[in-house]
């Protein structure tokens, strides 16, 4: 079982944002034509950061993501505002964020492996 408080549930979580995060840049660019559209985009950085400063150490768990209207490029004349250039940049970000938290993951597994073989 892996405990609330230990890096490998904090980087499951990190895991899960950035899924989310995937799942909400797919809705933008699968909208960039739908008149009316506005981006959204997740918020969680932030509260992360004030949970992981609160010293509690449950506390980074308690930290959730939200979906919220974002930034996008400049209002169209049909209401939307997704820039295709914008969303891709945050695919590519994400994609290299979630790539490297899997690594790391990856690697603490390695290492509890190896300790529980002996070796």
């Amino acid at each position: 079982m892996i405990q609330p408080n230990s890096q490998m549930a904090l980087l499951a979580r990190l895991m899960d944002v950035a899924s989310l995060r995937h799942e909400v840049i797919a809705h933008n660019v699968a909208n960039v034509n739908t008149p009316g559209h506005q981006c959204l985009e997740v918020q969680f950085e932030d509260a992360l950061a004030r949970a992981l400063s609160s010293g509690r150490t449950a506390s980074p768990m308690q930290a959730t993501p939200h979906v919220v209207p974002g930034t996008g490029g400049t209002m169209r004349a049909d209401g939307n505002n997704v820039d295709i250039d914008m969303e891709i940049g945050r695919l590519q970000k994400n994609s290299l964020l979630f790539e490297l938290y899997a690594q790391v993951l990856s690697v603490q597994v390695a290492q509890y492996r190896s300790a529980i073989q002996g070796r």
